[in-house]
């Protein structure tokens, strides 16, 4: 086989697994009550690349998701504010002051959007 088939077989192989397991994943229940699969939610981070400017607590060119789950806490719009803000190209401040477009998520499922959205601010 040639390389590149390996790579997608490969690459087909990880989407396939994460899928499994994200399927199989427990739900639990956020702080506020709501549903989450988390390793869901994580699969679609790596799907979209969110990783690549974004960690749990290890600050990268966008803000960790602690400090977007802060920005948000006790916004009763919480939920809906940042589903808007993922699944839009909007513009974002990031933590040094620059400003730039926030890639926007897109999925068939707007389910699995609010299950990363739940996560993020459980966090």
């Amino acid at each position: 086989m040639k390389h590149n088939t390996h790579i997608a077989l490969g690459l087909l192989g990880a989407t396939l697994l994460a899928a499994t397991l994200s399927a199989c994943a427990p739900v639990t229940r956020t702080a506020s009550g709501q549903i989450c699969n988390a390793a869901a939610a994580k699969a679609l981070m790596m799907k979209d690349h969110c990783l690549t400017c974004h960690s749990l607590t290890k600050q990268k060119s966008g803000p960790t998701f602690k400090a977007v789950a802060k920005r948000y806490q006790g916004n009763p719009n919480a939920e809906a504010d940042l589903y808007a803000h993922l699944t839009s190209d909007d513009v974002s401040k990031m933590p040094d002051g620059d400003t730039g477009y926030h890639k926007c998520i897109r999925t068939e499922n707007p389910e699995r959007i609010r299950n990363m959205v739940r996560w993020i601010l459980d966090q």
